[in-house]
């Protein structure tokens, strides 16, 4: 190519060079900063590890060399976003974002003064590179760029160049890049809602997330026409319902088929489901009866009618010695202790204290129970503290003269039992907080942690167990 004359080869400050916010692998707004690049980065695309791999081989690898263009009167890694990241953090600790202080290598003076200086190929223009970064992410040797980071990629060139140019540096056909665009754009929908939690966000960010069976859903007859969906000349989705039902639909379908479920670790629905079955309760709202008349009762395949009245249900065989009909289903058994407690929240701590907390046996183990109640309390409210961004407010109580505090349980309850403080939008779960039964529970726990005052009683933990169910419940199912 006449173009490769431009080329250049340069030695290059890691810290004087910009990382990339058209970067395919992770998704950013365009006024990204580079510190939310570096935090992303770390959270997204395995850069400690990279950096632990760098300091313990004393550098970089030979013939490691970056891309860059010119932007704005400064350098933008096109390519080695992640080694240029690493590098900037192991030269400058405090570019290290807090939560990974403590995780990252200490790098040596001899490491240093390697990685002052690494080599790079400075493009002409970003489109001149572009067939380079193509060639270098779809064969072996170099980290391939995801489904997602593909179809971001496509969506982003075909912003400055025509769907034919794309095809021909992608290797492919136009019809084959209109495809991605599609999907692309379903997916940005789910990611630009305001409802996810910073560890739910994360997991729909993450360019390994699996996205066919969210977008294949859309692909359904019954989907659109129960949505009323169409997509606009850009392929964004749009729909004749109105604009805060279809937005409430769409969230649901993007957290059961994309957020995966705590406890199995895979997301609810999947490329089985029948629009039909899924939008059993949305049909029967007038919405959902209004886009059923607008379709016709003939327009959804077995949307209507899904149970007739005197068979089982479509698939399943009558229960052995059963006249006709399905047997009665067994009834649930209420909760005692915390038995049927269930997580839906992406939390570490409260999916694995939930399903520890329902195996645990209260009555043979009450001291553990009490512990791990008292654990799963104050997680929970940490949990929907943050979740509310009203951490930093709690922090702001901190008695004088006291740095590194760290509030405890009562200084929790304390803060979300206030309705004006935003934690929780129910007034009964507040008044539930400021109640002395909860004041009494929190003293029982605290007493029950240092086994001081009291003796273990399985019949009291219980009555303290149902009075905070109802908060801990609220929390773990994400309201």
């Amino acid at each position: 190519m006449a173009v490769n004359s431009a080329w250049t080869t340069q030695d290059l400050d890691p810290r004087k060079i910009l990382l990339d916010v058209r970067n395919p692998r992770i998704e950013l707004g365009p006024n990204a900063s580079q510190e939310e690049i570096r935090l992303k980065l770390l959270k997204l695309e395995e850069v400690l590890a990279l950096a632990r791999s760098i300091a313990k081989s004393d550098g970089l690898f030979q013939g490691e060399r970056i891309i860059t263009v010119i932007e704005n009167n400064k350098q933008v890694v096109l390519e080695g976003n992640r080694r240029v990241a690493a590098c900037q953090m192991l030269l400058n600790p405090s570019l290290i974002p807090d939560e990974y202080k403590g995780r990252f290598p200490e790098p040596s003076t001899a490491l240093k003064a390697t990685l002052r200086e690494i080599g790079a190929d400075v493009a002409p223009t970003r489109q001149a590179a572009e067939p380079i970064l193509t060639k270098r992410h779809t064969e072996r040797g170099v980290k391939a760029w995801s489904p997602v980071a593909k179809m971001r990629r496509a969506v982003r060139l075909l912003e400055r160049m025509s769907v034919d140019e794309v095809a021909e540096l992608l290797g492919t056909t136009p019809g084959a890049v209109r495809k991605l665009i599609r999907p692309y754009r379903l997916l940005k929908y789910a990611l630009d809602l305001t409802v996810w939690s910073e560890d739910e966000r994360t997991v729909l960010e993450d360019e390994k997330l699996k996205t066919n069976p969210y977008t294949r859903f859309f692909t359904l007859a019954d989907t659109q026409q129960i949505l009323r969906l169409s997509f606009d000349e850009q392929q964004n989705p749009v729909s004749e319902l109105p604009e805060a039902i279809f937005r409430k639909q769409m969230t649901k379908i993007a957290r059961d088929f994309l957020i995966p479920d705590p406890v199995t670790g895979r997301p609810q629905c999947d490329t089985r489901t029948v629009p039909a079955v899924y939008f059993e309760e949305f049909l029967k709202t007038p919405a959902g009866k209004k886009a059923a008349k607008a379709a016709g009762k003939d327009g959804f395949a077995g949307a209507f009618n899904t149970k007739s009245d005197d068979q089982g249900e479509p698939g399943k065989k009558d229960p052995a010695g059963s006249k006709g009909g399905t047997a009665d289903p067994k009834p649930p058994r209420a909760s005692v202790f915390f038995e049927n407690l269930a997580c839906h929240v992406v939390d570490d701590n409260l999916i694995k204290l939930t399903q520890e907390i329902k195996t645990i046996n209260h009555q043979r183990m009450p001291i553990a129970a009490s512990l791990m109640t008292r654990a799963l309390f104050e997680c929970a409210l940490v949990y929907q503290i943050k979740k509310a961004k009203k951490w930093g407010e709690v922090l702001k109580m901190a008695p004088q003269n006291k740095p590194g505090w760290d509030p405890g349980l009562g200084d929790l309850i304390k803060f979300a039992k206030n309705f004006d403080n935003g934690v929780f939008t129910e007034r009964n779960i507040c008044k539930a907080l400021a109640s002395h039964i909860t004041d009494q529970a929190k003293n029982y726990l605290d007493a029950m942690t240092h086994i001081k005052y009291q003796g273990v009683d399985a019949s009291i933990l219980e009555s303290y167990a149902n009075h905070l169910r109802g908060t801990i419940k609220y929390i773990l199912e994400d309201n």
